[in-house]
């Protein structure tokens, strides 16, 4: 499975997963239901729009997991590892600071729960919360938080 399949995975969880989607919910006090596949300017997203996710293809590198050589290739160049990052963000906006605060130390732990009932998005080998960085209400009232959802996936030469 490549980079799509992961990312188009990622986006069916992210408005899909029942207990995921009730888990924000109960957080935010609103549905997410905008998913944004480009890495639009935080500031050009209209306050109508909110809350919503942004997702853009982060890095990947070739990986040796699976015990195949330090470039991801197999015998032959059948197919070769990657490891591949998804930055996704939720934006919302909560006037109340504490509330906000509040908010955004819930999201780590709703996150990796989504990943570790599904570990397999878009038919990747592994996927997982790799990272989070809280905006810490540099934009208030304006919330971002930002996840890194890294994936190990193999390429197949002959698909």
């Amino acid at each position: 499975m490549g980079v799509k399949d992961f990312t188009d995975g990622v986006r069916a969880l992210l408005i899909g997963d029942a207990t995921f989607v009730a888990d924000i919910q109960t957080v935010l006090g609103k549905q997410v239901t905008t998913v944004m596949r480009s890495n639009v300017p935080w500031a050009q997203i209209n306050d109508k729009q909110l809350p919503c996710y942004l997702m853009e293809q982060g890095n990947g590198d070739a990986s040796s997991f699976g015990g195949s050589d330090e470039t991801g290739l197999t015998i032959g160049h059948y197919e070769q590892q990657f490891e591949s990052g998804l930055d996704v963000c939720l934006l919302w906006n909560e006037q109340d600071r504490e509330r906000a605060a509040d908010q955004r130390a819930q999201l780590p732990d709703i996150f990796a729960r989504l990943f570790l009932r599904n570990p397999q998005p878009g038919g990747v080998a592994g996927a997982w919360l790799q990272q989070w960085v809280p905006d810490q209400g540099v934009l208030h009232p304006r919330q971002v938080w930002a996840a890194r959802i890294q994936a190990q996936l193999v390429i197949e030469r002959d698909v």
